[in-house]
């Protein structure tokens, strides 16, 4: 992927030279005792994350309510408030996508929300046959839970009510149509499931780390639990970096492709980016819009306020790049310099991932050890 030039990295870390130069962690430090980790454990585990896991519960099941209703009286206007409820679920499922622990990846259920990324077009292949077989399971709200991953989540229905060709059959009553809004009805009665079963399942998951001690299998220390935390900051960014902006930059700009983006056919893979930023700097912050509290994640570890300073300065200086760019890669990259403006997006990324890695995680002393993502 290419890398940011040389002029604009050092903007970006000449806005902060004064607060990073020095501050790197020294090699010798005291350890952080164990009981400091506890309370950031319980924060943003017990106080910060129940409440989303509830509005997307609430997203997704206002959703699939939407759609019996489009159904049963469809017209244009129905669809575009379909859309709409489609585009706010998306919005809370991306801020809680990345925290990647527990019942949100149990079972793989996070590619059964969301089947991304593709890399094989297992999805394109299978919702083709789809559509040429009518197979009654993909109507049936209990057993769709049964069918591929890559045919029961948000991608699935984002083809069902965005794309071109499908979502005009929509407002048809012949055999596409009726079949389209049963499979539409069974993917967001799965979608509301799916999410109840995460509303469900968290608080005895987030228990068995806020309890990390001696006597738990799974966390032997407080510490060892809130590096699942740093984990999911550290995996996110480069999530971001190398699929979410690495796939459709390529390998340069004649490689570019905006089809291998997330979500292009709804238009809004930097928006769903934008979320994911919002969800991640909850795990450093410890506040989640109006849910918890400023300073009691992960950066309540951070001993020096200028490298805290140092560190949100520089998140903001990525948001504020992002916000520049339009909702989709699609459209970005059918502006002259929109390549050039996204690799350069891509490595404002990269950049804080570093300070994440070297910053943050030595800092906090949860850096270093097992990435999920080796090998990928």
């Amino acid at each position: 992927m290419p890398f940011l030039c040389r002029t604009r990295k050092v903007a970006l870390l000449g806005a902060t030279a004064l607060l990073t130069v020095g501050l790197a962690p020294p090699g010798a430090r005291a350890d952080i005792p164990d009981e400091n980790y506890r309370p950031v454990l319980e924060h943003l585990l017990g106080v910060v994350m129940p409440p989303k896991l509830d509005a997307l519960h609430d997203a997704t099941a206002n959703l699939s309510d939407e759609i019996d209703d489009f159904c049963a009286e469809p017209d244009q206007d129905g669809l575009d408030e379909v859309r709409e409820d489609f585009n706010a679920a998306m919005d809370i499922w991306q801020e809680v996508q990345p925290w990647r622990m527990g019942p949100l990846i149990a079972n793989g259920r996070d590619q059964h929300i969301e089947y991304w990324p593709d890399k094989h077009g297992t999805a394109t292949r299978q919702f083709r046959k789809l559509m040429f077989d009518k197979p009654a399971i993909y109507t049936d709200r209990e057993k769709i839970a049964e069918t591929s991953a890559a045919l029961q989540g948000f991608p699935a229905l984002e083809q069902v009510l965005f794309d071109d060709k499908l979502s005009p059959k929509l407002l048809d009553d012949d055999e596409d149509g009726v079949f389209l809004c049963g499979y539409g009805g069974a993917i967001g009665a799965n979608l509301e499931r799916m999410t109840g079963e995460l509303v469900d399942e968290w608080p005895t998951f987030a228990q068995g780390m806020m309890e990390a001690g001696p006597d738990s299998m799974d966390y032997p220390d407080a510490k060892f639990a809130a590096t699942d935390l740093y984990r999911a900051l550290h995996e996110g960014l480069l999530i971001i970096a190398s699929q979410k902006l690495g796939r459709p930059l390529g390998d340069g700009p004649k490689d570019a492709k905006a089809s291998r983006a997330e979500s292009p056919t709804s238009k809004r893979s930097l928006r769903n980016i934008a979320h994911n930023l919002t969800g991640l700097f909850a795990i450093y912050d410890g506040k989640w819009g109006d849910t918890g509290e400023e300073g009691k994640g992960l950066s309540a570890l951070i001993d020096s306020s200028l490298l805290d300073r140092s560190f949100r300065l520089n998140w903001q200086t990525m948001t504020d790049g992002l916000d520049q760019l339009p909702a989709s890669i699609v459209e970005l990259l059918d502006q002259p310099d929109g390549y050039q403006k996204l690799a350069d997006f891509a490595e404002q990324v990269s950049f804080v991932n570093t300070l994440v890695e070297g910053d943050v995680g030595g800092t906090t002393q949860l850096g270093g050890g097992f990435n999920a993502l080796d090998g990928d």
